[in-house]
């Protein structure tokens, strides 16, 4: 099965130094109420925490910056009521050297990063446990 949906509202916000990037996004997705959308970030950190997912579970990587997003997408979607933000990233760092891997809790923003929601219309986007991968996978 496909989802399908037209776009709806373009939700864009400036993060500020010193917050948890997943953090802030999941703060916007929710008081804006996204039900589902793709989201980008592009900005700066002063700290990157992204996990490698391997053997049902994400294996932490952490580096220390300064450190410049080169791309972060995603999508918003709801398991049991809660926002899900599933998103990647790619950092480098000042011998433009790239990492990436999935966004985890502990990246610190620094100076600023801007945030770009592309809501879909009328769009609520689930996920479940799947049982033998050990993610909450998107229900189609």
């Amino acid at each position: 099965m496909v989802i399908e949906a037209k776009t709806g509202r373009i939700i864009i916000e400036r993060l500020t130094k010193g917050k948890d990037l997943l953090e802030e996004i999941k703060r916007v997705a929710e008081s804006t109420r996204v039900n589902g959308g793709f989201l980008a970030v592009i900005g700066a950190l002063s700290k990157v925490v992204f996990g490698f997912y391997e053997e049902k579970r994400y294996k932490k990587v952490e580096m220390d910056g300064p450190l410049e997003i080169l791309s972060c997408i995603g999508n918003i979607s709801e398991s049991e009521g809660e926002k899900i933000i599933h998103a990647h990233i790619t950092v480098s760092n000042n011998k433009g050297e790239a990492y990436g891997g999935h966004l985890l809790p502990g990246c610190i923003i620094d100076p600023t990063a801007e945030l770009i929601i592309i809501e879909g219309e009328n769009l609520t986007l689930k996920r479940k446990l799947d049982e033998e991968t050990g993610l909450k996978i998107l229900e189609t």
